[in-house]
């Protein structure tokens, strides 16, 4: 069987080519197609041409790799000093409304856009039936279990902003309009249709890629994105009783996802993100990209601004000394242990491995340059937001590709690292959180996070923690391990630890001011943020409510 790779730009234009609008008047003496596009018969007509439209609904993956607005800048991590980006215009400043809500990077949670991609499923599964004589059953059958995996994926996209949604399993008409009038289904049923798609897909789909590097959906993968859904739906968020048999449930998916001898941690945390490991041993799914053909523009759009006295990159994101702030020591205890060592003097000397590998501070080396953030360095902190240059102190390191030089970079999206969604690192946390939520802190919970500690050359955890403790650790674990991988934006908010008093996204985001000579080391506040609780679900679009009389708003908006 052929086995086309998926390259989204070929797809999207011989996709183009392919098809014809079904719209379109049929007089019978013109009924002649062009030679140059097919109709639906034909487009189902080999598993080649199928292929095709396989190929554009992964293309519909965000594409986070090209943008410069990302989720981490809706959080307590990051900072862009653009006033009128998303992050501080709308998340940070407690404005989001069903008028101008955030999308998220490559509108990943767009309502009518996800929506769309997920007719695009259901008229594949639909099709694949209707045309089955055309192709043989082991390429059905993948096929098949790929669309049903990527239906589940734009369905999460929805869940995790929006709560419950309409769930749609088959392409509707349009002859009246009213069934196209479906109501919100609850998180509940929305989470049980996403596993149930998962599972299907798991079944029938192969434990690793056929080709290395096609970022087709693997057996891992499906699982994958079941035991995160499940762990979203057993969060405070939306297990406000704390049934604890929605986080034994999460637990067991992502055990499977563990036992299934697919995976290890690649032992290189900061290589892992490069092109030359791509689809590494520790990878279960993500998006591909190929320099300069289907490449990206992240080191020219979130780099270090001046680099050898000349302006590279936009930093579009600046790392808060409220994330610096959280990595340990290289003894494995937080700065604000007693005996963990940390001089407020000295806050960059003998941090943890994960540190260093992710954040470029004052004294850091990028391309040969040393990186200066204090008061008259080359990228001297820009507390008021006159130019690019970070308003914290730091730029980010981690996924950057320091032999890309930035202008190159946006010139010729030369970057062609894959973007990473799922990786075993994650499944470990994810699993020892929902394991110590169902049952407490026991000693598979500890060997999971020991895994990553080890990786990155810290001593194992003291034992002995509670389950608050160990609850504790884990989210400051996933706060270091996942930074910079789209990953906070979702985890404060199911956790519900983003508004209130203390909240996280209430908190203002710090930065660090450092003389001149670099021997005082003041933090210093660079915005004050308004986050409110009901922001924890996306509000949906004026615009779609309108269409859908079914629907009903989240609360407070």
């Amino acid at each position: 069987m052929k086995n086309l790779k998926l390259r989204p730009l070929a797809t999207g234009l011989a996709l183009s080519a392919l098809l014809v609008a079904g719209g379109c008047k049929n007089d019978d003496f013109l009924n002649v197609n062009p030679k140059n596009a097919l109709n639906e018969a034909n487009a189902y007509a080999s598993e080649t041409n199928a292929d095709l439209i396989v190929n554009d609904i992964y293309n519909n993956i965000p594409d986070v790799y090209n943008q410069y607005q990302i989720t981490e800048q809706y959080t307590d991590n990051g900072f862009c000093g653009a006033s009128w980006l998303d992050g501080q215009s709308l998340v940070k400043a407690g404005a989001i409304s069903a008028n101008n809500l955030p999308t998220g990077p490559s509108g990943w949670w767009n309502w009518g856009g996800t929506y769309t991609n997920i007719r695009k499923c259901n008229l594949f599964l639909q099709n694949v039936n209707k045309y089955s004589a055309n192709f043989s059953a082991s390429w059905k059958k993948q096929r098949t279990a790929e669309i049903r995996f990527m239906r589940a994926f734009f369905y999460t996209a929805l869940a995790t902003n929006y709560g419950g949604v309409p769930l749609i399993d088959k392409p509707l008409s349009d002859s009246d309009g009213s069934d196209l009038l479906v109501p919100r289904s609850t998180m509940d049923a929305t989470v049980a249709f996403i596993a149930a798609d998962c599972d299907a897909a798991a079944a029938d789909l192969p434990a690793t890629s056929i080709k290395k590097g096609d970022g087709r959906a693997t057996k891992g993968a499906a699982l994958t994105l079941k035991g995160w859904v499940q762990l979203y739906a057993a969060s405070p968020l939306h297990n406000t009783s704390n049934d604890l048999t929605k986080w034994a449930t999460a637990a067991a998916t992502n055990k499977q996802v563990m036992d299934l001898g697919t995976y290890s941690l690649f032992s290189d945390y900061a290589a892992m993100f490069l092109i030359e490991n791509n689809d590494n041993s520790e990878v279960i799914f993500n998006k591909e990209y190929i320099p300069v053909t289907k490449g990206h523009a992240r080191e020219g759009m979130l780099g270090p601004v001046y680099v050898k006295g000349v302006q590279q990159s936009w930093g579009s994101i600046a790392p808060t000394q409220n994330l610096v702030d959280d990595y340990l020591m290289s003894n494995g205890l937080p700065i604000t242990d007693p005996n963990s060592g940390y001089d407020p003097n000295k806050p960059y000397t003998n941090r943890e491995q994960r540190f260093y590998q992710s954040i470029i501070y004052d004294g850091a080396s990028w391309q040969g340059d040393i990186i200066t953030t204090r008061v008259g360095g080359n990228n001297a902190i820009d507390i008021n937001s006159t130019s690019d240059i970070s308003n914290t102190g730091y730029y980010f390191r981690k996924t950057l590709d320091e032999r890309i030089l930035a202008q190159t970079s946006r010139a010729q999206n030369s970057g062609g690292s894959n973007y990473i969604i799922f990786r075993l690192g994650e499944v470990l946390l994810s699993y020892a959180e929902a394991q110590n939520e169902a049952v407490g802190p026991d000693a598979s919970v500890y060997s999971a996070l020991n895994r990553l500690r080890t990786r990155s050359n810290l001593p194992n955890l003291a034992t002995g923690m509670s389950q608050s403790q160990m609850r504790d650790y884990i989210r400051r674990e996933r706060r270091i391990e996942l930074a910079f991988e789209e990953k906070r934006w979702f985890d404060v908010r199911r956790w519900q630890i983003a508004a209130g008093t203390n909240g996280v996204m209430n908190t203002p985001s710090y930065g660090m001011l450092i003389n001149a000579a670099g021997t005082t080391y003041t933090k210093v506040k660079i915005l004050e943020n308004k986050y409110f609780s009901f922001q924890n679900l996306m509000p949906i679009w004026q615009g779609d409510l309108a269409k859908n009389s079914k629907l009903t708003q989240n609360p407070g908006y």
